[in-house]
């Protein structure tokens, strides 16, 4: 089974889920970026298990650009943002390579032979 396909399957059981944004408030707006953080991370971790010369291919700037336009989809999907729970974002976001390898080591952990 390929790491891609392996990912899916551990993926879908939770391992990206478990570390998820803490939010002082949640609602629509929150649901709606943490589903934008997740399938963010998800994506990383999926080039990274397959060895993508892609994964290589992000730095900060291109992650805060890509979190500028969660934000901005967030706040039209909910119809109007928290400046509070966007700082949260912005410092989840501010630690996407933890989040990323988080994930990996999830699935290769979950992937492994005990």
């Amino acid at each position: 089974m390929q790491a891609g396909a392996l990912f899916w399957v551990v993926a879908g059981c939770g391992a990206v889920r478990a570390a998820g944004i803490e939010w002082d408030k949640r609602g629509a707006f929150e649901d709606c970026l943490d589903a934008q953080a997740k399938g963010w991370v998800r994506a990383r971790a999926e080039l990274v298990l397959n060895e993508d010369p892609a994964a290589g291919d992000i730095d900060d700037p291109a992650v805060a650009a890509w979190a500028a336009q969660a934000l901005s989809t967030c706040e039209t999907k909910a119809g109007q943002g928290n400046r509070a729970s966007e700082q949260v974002f912005a410092r989840y976001m501010a630690h996407w390579r933890v989040h990323v390898d988080a994930a990996v080591t999830e699935v290769r952990r979950r992937s492994s032979p005990d």
